[in-house]
This record gives structure tokens, sequence and C-alpha cells, in this order.
């Protein structure tokens, strides 16, 4: 579970992007880091230009069900703190403290979104029938091309991305000059 206090108040517009709101205020919340719930993208056209088919299938197993309503309770605890009440004039959501299982669990689904972390859509594995990317983080299939990002990761990092995707990256370079007959610097 990663919990965030964030000074400022702020929103997801429908576009995708942030607002920040014009009071003053913070924002708590909780997410589950561990999702077992899988989605996929699929090319929606030939055109590049063309925005592809995204299912992300949230909350479709019982297990991130029970982990997003466990987020839901350990935000109301942290509401509920004398320190963090104290600061609080109201509640963004109103009833929030005494929201029951099935009421948490739909504030979640209206309210939760990715923080904007996507990551592996071109997962490594063992070989094209698991993966895009082999260990080498080149396309199955595809001479001369990789992939370096956060696509990559075989699997969903408990946190932000930041700093596994620049390890990745660093781990990159040394494989593009291996490949290349090139010794690393050490």
């Amino acid at each position: 579970m990663q919990v965030y206090c964030n000074p400022g108040l702020y929103s997801t517009r429908p576009d995708g992007k942030p607002e920040m709101g014009p009071a003053p205020g913070f924002v708590l919340c909780a997410q589950p880091c561990r999702p077992t719930s899988r989605g996929s993208i699929e090319i929606a056209s030939a055109d590049p230009a063309q925005a592809p088919l995204i299912q992300p299938n949230s909350l479709s197993t019982e297990q991130d069900r029970l982990d997003a309503i466990a987020a839901g309770r350990l935000v109301q605890r942290l509401a509920a703190a004398p320190t963090i009440a104290r600061l609080t004039k109201s509640p963004r959501t109103p009833g929030f403290a005494r929201m029951d299982d099935a009421a948490l669990l739909d504030d979640y689904r209206a309210r939760a979104a990715t923080n904007f972390h996507p990551t592996c859509t071109c997962r490594m594995g063992n070989d094209a029938s698991d993966s895009v990317l082999d260990a080498r983080l080149r396309v199955h299939g595809v001479r001369r091309l990789r992939v370096v990002d956060a696509s990559a990761f075989p699997n969903i990092t408990s946190g932000n991305t930041n700093a596994p995707t620049i390890m990745l990256a660093m781990r990159a370079a040394d494989l593009i000059l291996e490949d290349a007959g090139r010794t690393p610097a050490p």
C-alpha cells in the first residue's frame, strides 16, 4: 500500500490532465501497489496517429476490490488521527469517514486513476508467446529495436516508476554497448 499526503488540492480533468484547486488544502490517499487485474492494449488502426484501444480492467479481481477497500479504511483511520483531523476544515468527500465497504469501493472506482505511472505494456519475458521483449530489451522478431522505459517492466513496481526507469535505462546502455562490441564503463 502506498500512502500519499500531497500539499495541495487537485483533481484529474476528463482529458486526464491534473488541475490544481483554487482553495488551500491537502490530499490524503492510499493505493494498492500490486494489482492483480490485467487489462489490454490493442492497435486500433494502421494509422499511427489514432489512439490505441485501452481496456484497463481495473478492479476486475476480488483481491483488487478487497485491497481498494483496505486503502479506503486506511485513509479513514489516518484522517481521523488527531493531528490530521485538527488540520481538516472540511473533507473533500462528505461522509467519507462513515462509508461502509460498498461505498468505499464505489468512491474508489469513481476517483482512482493510474497516477500517470502505466507500466508493463511491452513487458520483458522468456519469448514472444509471453512478452514483447527479451531480457536484453530487444523486441522479439524485430532487428535493432529495443524498448527502454517503464513499459518494459515485467511486473508492476511497488511504488513510483522514476527510479526503476532510470535503473533500467542505465542497464540498457550497458546492454547496447555490449551488443555493439564495446565495454561498458565501470
